[in-house]
Parts: C-alpha cells; structure tokens; sequence
C-alpha cells in the first residue's frame, strides 16, 4: 500500500478539486503552504516522503492549453509522474510518456483499438472513471455494466495499474465504496489505486485489508489528517 498525493493544475496553479464540479474548483487552502504554486507545492509533498504525484491537468483535460512543461519541472523534483491529461486516443500519449505514466480515462478514452495501441507505445495506467453510480465513458460497450465486469474487461490489456476513481466523492470526505472497490479488487490481478471520499488513515487502512495498493489523496493531506508519518508508515510497508 502506497499513499500518492494528487495535484490538480489548473490556470497554473494549484486548485481543490469537489465532487467532479470542475467549474467550481478555486485554488487549495493547505495546511501544507500558503502557496498555490504547483512547484511550490510538490516540494512540500516532498517534504512528507512521498515518492509518487498523481497530477490532473485540468486545462488538458478541458481543452484550452497543456502544462506538459510544468509537470516536467515538478519531475525533476524526483517524483515518479502519474499523469492525466484527458488524452483520448494513442498519439496524444506520446509526447507525455517521458514525464511518467500516462493515465488514461475512461471519461475521455475513445475507444479499445485506441487503448491496445497506447498499451503498445508506453506503460498506461488506466483509471475507471465513476460520478457516483454512473460510468464515465464513451465507448457503448460498457454502457450498464457494474465495475466488476469493466474492470474485468480492461484486465485483458497490458496495463501497468487501474484506478477506480469517483469523481463525485473527490474531495468531500465522504469515505469510499467499499463493496464496489472489493469486488474490483477480487476481479483483477492488476495493482488498483483508488481515489475520492479518503477521509484520513482509518479508511486507508481499510482500503488496504480490501486488498488495494494505494490511494490518490489531496483534501486529507491538505487539511492535515493524512501527515508524514502516515505517509511513511505506509511507504515502508510497500
């Protein structure tokens, strides 16, 4: 089990990401730093020990603009990269994959033809996207199908790991799903991470008798309730 703080960049700077509502996002308040800066930031979860940064660039994601630049200044740090940048098909994940993995989204994903051929050009994390009880995707395939039976399909691809994360819980505290998320655990072979609703340590230490190998975090860590030595009780068990 690993701890992975998660930055969400948008405008430049650092924002609190809630419930999946990115329209309302507005810069983090930190126990951490007063800055929104996202190198600033980063040094600061470097600081906690963390060794691993799940970085969403919302303004990739929405089509404006890339942070590809500042995401590879925040690598230099020494953080091994997950990042999203909402790409949808194979050639836009090769200009990212020398920042880190590339995650793929099923919000943004166009199709499986398009997922083999990432697989293919580098290592992809793949990350099941759920608002609540509603899949987020394009594909009509997986239209009305529970997480069990998606994560089983995308289990049949060269995937380095799968997130489930539920954009709704992101940020709000709620805790997790926890049956959903054990029966991914028990229909794949491949490492998930999960994100949205940690509250702090006593969920992720749940999360971790289900079986799963690490959480995305931002608001606990951010308030306080996740701390460095949380994170590195952790770290040392990997």
């Amino acid at each position: 089990m690993i701890i992975i703080p998660v930055m969400d960049i948008k405008s430049g700077i650092v924002v609190h990401a809630k419930a999946g509502d990115r329209k309302k996002y507005g810069p983090i308040n930190s126990v951490l730093t007063a800055s929104t800066n996202p190198i600033e930031v980063a040094n600061e979860f470097k600081k906690l020990g963390a060794r691993e940064l799940y970085i969403a660039d919302l303004d990739a994601i929405e089509k404006r603009c890339s942070n590809l630049g500042l995401v590879s200044e925040i690598k230099k740090l020494g953080f091994d990269i997950l990042l999203d940048s909402g790409i949808s098909i194979a050639r836009d994940a090769k200009d990212l994959s020398d920042v880190g993995d590339v995650v793929v989204g099923t919000e943004t994903l166009k199709s499986l033809d398009e997922l083999a051929k990432m697989t293919a050009m580098c290592e992809i994390v793949l990350s099941i996207d759920f608002k609540g009880d509603n899949l987020l995707t394009r594909m009509d395939e997986f239209v009305g199908l529970g997480a069990k039976d998606i994560i089983k399909i995308f289990s049949s691809y060269d995937i380095k790991k799968i997130i489930y994360l539920d954009l709704k819980r992101v940020g709000t505290s709620c805790g997790m799903v926890e049956e959903r998320i054990e029966k991914m655990v028990r229909s794949t072979s491949i490492p998930l991470l999960v994100g949205g609703g940690i509250n702090d340590i006593s969920d992720i230490r749940r999360m971790e008798k289900i079986g799963v190998s690490g959480v995305l975090v931002a608001t606990a860590i951010h308030n306080g309730k996740i701390t460095k030595e949380d994170i590195h009780s952790f770290k040392s068990q990997r």
